[in-house]
């Protein structure tokens, strides 16, 4: 701190524009914000539903499946097999409707599922535990770290299918 400085500085911004987020900041915060919802497990069978929300300015139209990673404790890229629909873990009508077009308007959300079936197939391979999940909601769009209320506990099938994004059901 300088305090026996005679000149006076020119003004400088107010500080309440260092403690918002910068449009020219390295990691801006995206338009398309991912979060989870409502996790099912029954019998073996594990749903994870996925949120999308547009916290953006504009529409932004979306189409397709998420990409989705998962890693490990130490952080470690898992290798798992990601499958769009359900594929061999299930047969879920819902889950495999395909994707279509979906515009979003700011506010609007879209949802997809991962499903997966905690099954060990062959006790000689160990198990696998996804303890961190990463989803990119297009393609090209940077990947968003979503913590997991709990692992994605896959046994050692390695594999985990993810439905296409979709409009909310309605309740």
């Amino acid at each position: 701190m300088l305090g026996g400085c005679s000149d006076t500085p020119a003004p400088t911004p107010p500080p309440p524009s260092t403690a918002t987020p910068s449009t020219t900041s390295a990691s801006p915060r995206p338009d398309l914000v991912v979060t989870l919802g409502a996790e099912d497990a029954a019998m073996g069978l594990r749903v994870l539903n996925i949120e999308l929300t547009n916290e953006g300015t504009r529409p932004r139209t979306v189409q397709g499946y998420p990409a989705i990673r998962l890693r490990d404790d130490e952080r470690n890229l898992l290798d798992v097999r990601v499958h769009e629909g359900s594929a061999s873990i299930a047969t879920m009508e819902d889950f495999d409707s395909g994707p279509t077009p979906l515009t979003l308007e700011p506010g609007q959300k879209a949802v997809a599922g991962l499903v997966w079936r905690n099954k060990v197939t062959d006790a000689s391979v160990p198990a696998t535990n996804g303890e961190y999940l990463e989803v990119a909601p297009t393609e090209g769009d940077h990947w968003q770290a979503v913590p997991l209320g709990a692992p994605v506990d896959l046994g050692n099938t390695g594999e985990l299918g993810v439905s296409a994004w979709a409009p909310p059901r309605k309740e």
